[in-house]
C-alpha cells in the first residue's frame, strides 16, 4: 500500500477514506481540518513576518513607521478618582478635565 518513501499516494487514501463508515469519515475529518488550520495559522504567520521584513519598517497602511509610533504609550499625568478618565498632560487638555476646570476646580487636585 506504501510507496518505496513511505508516503501514500492521494488515490491510496481515497481508497481507504470510502472504506470507512460514516462516523469514522467525519471523526477524521474533524481531525484533519483541525491539523488544516493549525498549518494554514503557521503559514500566514509567517508569510506576515516575511511581508513586514520586505516593508522594512512599514506600518500596516504601508506607510514607513516615524518616530512616534515606535515609542511606548505616555504616562497618564491626570486622572478623575470618581470616574477614571485619564489624560497624559499632552496636546489638547481632555474634556473631562476642561469642564472641572471652567467650574473653578484646579488641575493639580486631578494629579496622577
Amino acid at each position: 500500500m506504501a510507496r518505496p518513501n513511505g508516503k501514500i499516494s492521494e488515490k491510496q487514501v481515497s481508497i481507504w477514506f470510502s472504506e470507512m463508515d460514516f462516523d469514522k469519515q467525519r471523526a477524521l475529518l474533524g481531525a484533519l481540518s483541525e491539523a488544516h488550520n493549525s498549518a494554514k495559522r503557521g503559514k500566514i504567520a509567517s508569510l506576515r513576518r516575511q511581508l513586514a521584513e520586505l516593508e522594512g519598517g512599514r506600518g500596516k497602511d504601508g506607510r514607513k513607521q516615524g518616530r512616534k509610533s515606535l515609542r511606548g504609550k505616555t504616562a497618564v499625568k491626570y486622572r478623575d478618582p470618581k470616574t477614571g478618565d485619564t489624560w497624559s498632560g499632552r496636546g489638547r487638555m481632555a474634556r473631562w478635565l476642561a469642564e472641572k476646570v471652567s467650574a473653578g476646580e484646579k488641575a493639580d487636585k486631578y494629579l496622577a
